[in-house]
């Protein structure tokens, strides 16, 4: 969901505003140059002529955003909202910037503040769901989430990622047929998008139907070449046909992608267990040492002392 500048000014009343609305239009057109910095001067330049302009605090935020100057753009996000407190916009990108900074209760002040004053805006709404389910608030995460996809087919939009969003809780809770309705919704919207794909992998792996969970990874993969989360989920569905090498393949071809995902040692060490024990050792342990909040982790450890004590027993 993709947000824009105003390009067109809203012209501001008052004393310096004519010179402010000069500053705007120019670092407008710098941006469509794409040079921020100097766009950002101009609207800094706005905002010295006329401080509350709000068509240059509402820019100034997105360049400072663009140029990763986070702190600057949540700084400049309230300076916005002291002009228009009730923009539901801005309080939404709010909570885009609190969460990307980690502050999850802050996002969702943020975001239940955008639907305060507007209970019709969409993106709070998704973004307020996606944060509740990542919270396991999972009720009222599918209500907004739901609410979502209700305000788009109203407005006549059919948005393949609220139905990816939805179907994904859906998938997280097991709840397999409806994950299936919804991530088809969302490939009938475009079926090149590789997160509706590998996600419908990761349903028909479930239904262990694994020949169908390996064409959508690999049509995931055909779009993003770099997606590691699908070479996972590719190497679990090879590994579900009996397939080790090429499970083996693609487990390690996401390692090299994201040398930082635990969660592929642990389907290494699984595919390991009976035919190398020493290696299924090192990768138990490689993701006990690695994986934070664990979801495997009793399970790897039971694993482990198991594979150690067999060893131990066969070495004497």
């Amino acid at each position: 969901m993709k947000r824009w500048l105003i390009v067109g000014a809203i012209w501001a009343l008052g004393a310096g505003v004519d010179e402010a609305n000069r500053f705007v239009e120019r670092g407008n057109e710098f941006v469509r140059k794409n040079s921020l910095p100097r766009a950002k001067a101009e609207y800094q330049r706005a905002l010295q002529a006329f401080p509350g302009h709000v068509d240059a605090l509402y820019n100034l935020a997105i360049v400072q955003e663009r140029l990763g100057e986070t702190n600057a753009a949540l700084a400049t996000y309230q300076r916005y909202l002291e002009v228009k407190p009730n923009d539901a916009d801005v309080w939404t990108q709010l909570g885009v910037l609190h969460e990307a900074q980690g502050d999850k209760a802050a996002a969702e002040a943020d975001y239940r503040k955008a639907l305060a004053g507007d209970p019709q805006f969409g993106r709070a709404h998704h973004n307020l769901g996606v944060l509740l389910e990542e919270q396991g608030r999972v009720e009222e995460a599918r209500q907004h989430l739901a609410e979502f996809v209700k305000l788009e087919e109203a407005a006549g939009r059919q948005n393949g990622d609220a139905y990816y969003s939805l179907g994904v809780l859906e998938l997280r809770q097991l709840q397999v047929k409806e994950a299936k309705r919804w991530l088809q919704k969302a490939l009938d919207v475009d079926p090149s998008v590789p997160w509706y794909n590998n996600a419908m992998g990761d349903v028909y792996l479930l239904e262990k139907q694994p020949v169908l969970a390996i064409a959508h990874y690999e049509k995931a993969l055909a779009k993003d070449p770099q997606y590691a989360v699908a070479y996972s989920g590719l190497g679990e569905a090879r590994a579900a046909q009996g397939d080790r090498e090429k499970a083996a393949a693609a487990y390690r071809k996401a390692l090299e992608l994201r040398p930082d995902y635990p969660v592929v040692h642990y389907k290494l060490g699984l595919l390991y267990e009976e035919t190398d024990p020493a290696a299924a050792i090192k990768e138990f342990e490689t993701y006990l040492r690695s994986a934070k909040n664990s979801p495997h982790k009793e399970e790897a450890n039971r694993r482990l002392a198991k594979l150690k004590e067999k060893t131990t027993t066969s070495g004497k």
